[in-house]
């Protein structure tokens, strides 16, 4: 006879149910592995993809055909405080005498000086026309094509209550009245909001007022211009043809001396503004004061900013071979893979090769410039005089050897293009990636749920067995019973 001592407080259902789901839930684990190592190549891949679209960001701005990124120059000067000039590549390396005889600057017009608290304009109040006004226009120049000189009439409209007021109450309306007007013409695209004309009410002594007008641009064509209709800015003595006066208005600046005046190597330039980029080719001279003597600037090649351009595409290029030798070793993402454990490869191979396109045999490898490759595959400066002194001899056949037909930075964009592009290697590559990884995905899920009905089968199989061991046990107890009755 079977004993069943020892069951009398029943079965542990749900302790043995986790046991039996430790042990059957152990080949889920191979299929979560494999997900895992698929998620884990996606996401090498799209690192991957980053770190290959910057390098061929910078290969592109090497072989761009507008911007020759090689051809940098840098302006210096003897006085940055009178003084500054910038260059683009077009620049022509070379030094530059240059005298600043005038600055440009805004055409200013005032009205004679009024005593602050009395009221000069009384009588042009209409009495009989509450609503009379007086206006006149102020003609700003505003260029648009096939009219350089195209002018847009801006009318100022004044109430003639207003010359009711104290004098200095009746500047600041008529100032608030143009400044209005301007704000109203460029709301609806008259002019724009640097060729509109400022106005404000001033007090240059206790107890007077003054208006003044000041013009959006600098220099003679952009003269502050008027149609006085009422003849109100007549009586101001803003368009009195004369120099202000500590009594009078007029101008602060005869409108032939508006404009900038520079002798640069002997010759002089006029123009309308202090910033002057039609001289020399690619040249932008920006002045700042007037000079006592000759002053100089020099268009050089900007060295400092190449290298730092070069740089950037060093960097980039060593972040790829970094990466993927991380990921090609060991339980990388793509150890043994034939399609990207190759890619350092090829580019190291690329930016080894001679260049065969360049117009000079003296730089037609990297080696030429100054850069060099350590033995784990990255690029670096390894000498700087040579490529300083490749670019003093010609900035051109530095550029060939990126841009050229069988150039490095061409021969990168072509092959960097295969993988990173829209229907690249990569994409594609990941789009198998996302359909092997739903079909695991099901599959664990089919797991799981063969699994969840495996586990309640064997929950139901232990209850059955705990009702089994309870009968059995009632019956023991009923012999028992007998037994003791009988003198067993």
């Amino acid at each position: 006879m079977v004993s069943v001592s020892g069951i009398t407080g029943g079965l542990d259902i749900e302790g043995l149910v986790r046991q039996f789901r430790s042990v059957e839930i152990i080949p889920r684990r191979s299929l979560e592995a494999r997900q895992a190592t698929l998620e884990g190549r996606k996401s090498a891949l799209t690192e991957l993809s980053s770190k290959l679209s910057a390098l061929y960001t910078v290969a592109n701005s090497f072989t761009d055909i507008l911007t020759d990124v090689f051809a940098v120059k840098r302006g210096a000067t003897s006085d940055s405080d009178l003084l500054t000039a910038t260059a683009t590549s077009e620049a022509n390396l070379g030094s530059h005498t240059i005298e600043i005889n005038r600055l440009a600057s805004a055409d200013i017009r005032a009205s004679s000086q009024y005593t602050a608290t009395d009221s000069d304009f009384t009588s042009r109040f209409d009495a009989g026309d509450p609503e009379a006004v007086e206006s006149f226009d102020i003609l700003v120049r505003h260029p648009i094509d096939g009219d350089e000189n195209n002018q847009v009439a801006v009318t100022v409209t004044i109430s003639t209550a207003t010359f009711t007021q104290t004098n200095e109450e009746v500047m600041a309306d008529i100032a608030e009245a143009i400044n209005s007007a301007m704000s109203a013409a460029i709301s609806a695209g008259d002019i724009e909001v640097t060729e509109r004309v400022t106005a404000n009410a001033v007090a240059e002594e206790s107890d007077t007022t003054r208006l003044l007008l000041r013009s959006g641009l600098s220099g003679e064509t952009n003269a502050l211009q008027f149609t006085d209709t009422d003849g109100l800015l007549d009586t101001l003595k803003v368009t009195r043809n004369g120099t202000l006066t500590s009594n009078l208005g007029g101008f602060v600046t005869v409108s032939t001396d508006l404009d900038a005046e520079l002798v640069m190597d002997g010759l002089t330039f006029v123009r309308p503004t202090n910033t002057v980029d039609d001289i020399l080719d690619g040249v932008t001279l920006t002045l700042a004061g007037t000079t006592t003597q000759a002053e100089s600037f020099t268009i050089s090649a900007d060295t400092a900013a190449v290298k730092a351009k070069l740089q950037e595409f060093i960097d980039a290029y060593n972040g790829v071979i970094n990466f993927m030798r991380g990921k090609t070793t060991g339980s990388g993402a793509f150890r043994g893979d034939a399609t990207f454990s190759l890619v350092a490869f090829d580019l190291r191979n690329m930016i080894s090769a001679q260049v065969t396109g360049t117009s000079s045999a003296q730089f037609d490898r990297l080696l030429d410039i100054g850069l060099a490759v350590k033995r784990d595959g990255t690029l670096f400066f390894d000498d700087a005089s040579l490529f300083e002194s490749a670019l003093a001899t010609d900035t051109s056949l530095v550029s060939e050897l990126f841009d050229s037909s069988d150039g490095v930075a061409a021969n990168l964009k072509e092959y960097l293009n295969n993988y990173t592009r829209a229907a690249g290697v990569i994409s594609s590559t990941k789009q198998s990636i996302d359909v092997a990884l739903r079909f695991q995905s099901d599959r664990i899920d089919t797991f799981n749920d063969r699994l969840e009905s495996r586990v309640e089968r064997f929950r139901l199989e232990m209850i059955k067995l705990q009702t089994v061991l309870a009968q059995v046990q009632q019956q023991s107890a009923f012999f028992s019973s007998i037994s003791s009755r009988l003198g067993f």
